[in-house]
């Protein structure tokens, strides 16, 4: 599991230092579910399986807590803002009985307006999709769902940890459609140990075949402190090099483009109107707030971290606390870098004129951007070498 981020004292009541002008960008609601029925071997998420949890502090106690969450967010912000997105992550979100998810819903809606036809995920593992909730997340507002699909191949999928079986994704994905989903996605990972290009070509295939409207496609980070990571220690797994993440991204540009969906950040791939909005809020500098323990928030340049353990998180909200672990107040120069790094991940790219010229002409000639509308825009090599194009932004 990922180590605690450093950061000064969150205040217990939550307050903000600046919250003036809170309806003039999009406002979000990240919803963290930290609940699974068994951890994946690379999960590195604040994610927990029931026998680490007390009886409190299972599945079913959830609820209570997240709108207790939900009464500070009111509280601490106090005002009438529109939530723009909403997105239910984990964990394993569809896990939770579909009552439950109904009733968070409601519970959002009673204290905010909400966006006309906002968009509305739920993370799904294809093992837990079945008619019954289907129909129901639709009918509770739920219109988009992202399944963990990963790959096609067993292989990979053992190699990874995961309990589904690939046919499960095909038969979720019909059950959506039937229930009346028109908008799902499909998550994959590519670099897992022992993944040939073969194998990654067949999920590539495999995925599309389904035609879902929004695809994303992460490269695997074996992180220390997860089964992987104890595998890699051991050696009985070895690190992909850099030249077969690289070979296997190539790859899935092409076959993605190749059935006409474009890539409008690094990671993802869609096709023409359906990109995911909730993310889009991200990497365009908007605020949020994370419920849930572990989850993460930001608001006018505040970012901060809730407590972790479900335990902790349950018992600020009880106190009438915030459940904020720490937090940081980001300088202007900070602000800066950080959106142009995270506009920089995006097709549309980032104005010419917030980077030196000496900057954009090295990035240039190296291949790494170019311009387009008066703005510059990674190339296909540039997305591959992003890291080394965010220092020279930064310059």
């Amino acid at each position: 599991m990922a180590a605690l981020l450093e950061g000064d004292p969150a205040p217990i009541d939550g307050e903000l230092p600046n919250k003036s002008d809170l309806k003039s960008k999009p406002f979000s609601l990240y919803v963290h579910v930290p609940y699974c029925a068994k951890r994946c071997g690379y999960c590195d998420f604040n994610t927990y399986v029931p026998s680490e949890l007390d009886k409190d502090d299972q599945i079913q106690s959830w609820l209570t807590s997240a709108i207790k969450e939900l009464d500070l967010i009111k509280k601490v912000t106090n005002q009438d803002l529109v939530i723009d997105t909403i997105f239910f992550g984990g964990g394993t979100p569809s896990l939770l009985e579909p009552e439950v998810i109904n009733e968070f819903l409601e519970n959002v809606s009673r204290r905010y307006s909400l966006k006309p036809k906002i968009e509305i995920t739920l993370e799904a593992n294809p093992d837990t999709i079945t008619q019954e909730k289907s129909d129901y997340w639709l009918a509770s507002g739920v219109n988009r769902i992202s399944i963990g699909m990963q790959s096609s191949t067993k292989n990979v999928l053992q190699t990874l940890d995961r309990t589904h079986n690939p046919e499960n994704v095909l038969n979720s994905v019909k059950i959506l459609k039937d229930a009346g989903f028109i908008n799902y996605s499909l998550d994959l990972i590519y670099g897992t140990p022992g993944e040939s290009l073969e194998d990654w070509d067949k999920t590539l295939n495999d995925a599309l075949a389904l035609e879902p409207p929004h695809i994303s496609a992460y490269s695997l980070v074996i992180e220390p402190g997860t089964k992987m990571g104890a595998q890699l220690n051991r050696g009985e797994i070895s690190n992909v090099s850099d030249d077969d993440a690289a070979d296997k991204y190539s790859l899935a540009e092409q076959v993605f483009s190749s059935r006409k969906y474009e890539w409008y950040e690094i990671s993802n791939w869609s096709r023409s109107e359906m990109q995911c909005q909730h993310n889009l809020n991200y990497w365009r500098g908007n605020n949020w707030w994370g419920i849930g323990p572990g989850a993460h928030s930001h608001i006018n340049g505040v970012r901060w971290w809730n407590e972790k353990l479900p335990k902790n998180w349950r018992e600020k909200l009880t106190r009438n606390q915030s459940p904020a672990l720490a937090r940081e107040i980001l300088s202007e120069r900070q602000i800066k870098d950080e959106n142009l790094m995270l506009l920089s991940r995006l097709r549309k790219g980032i104005k010419s004129k917030e980077v030196k010229s000496s900057a954009r002409n090295s990035l240039i000639e190296q291949g790494l951007i170019y311009e387009e509308s008066e703005n510059i825009v990674l190339t296909l090599k540039g997305r591959l070498l992003a890291d080394v194009v965010f220092r020279h932004l930064s310059e």
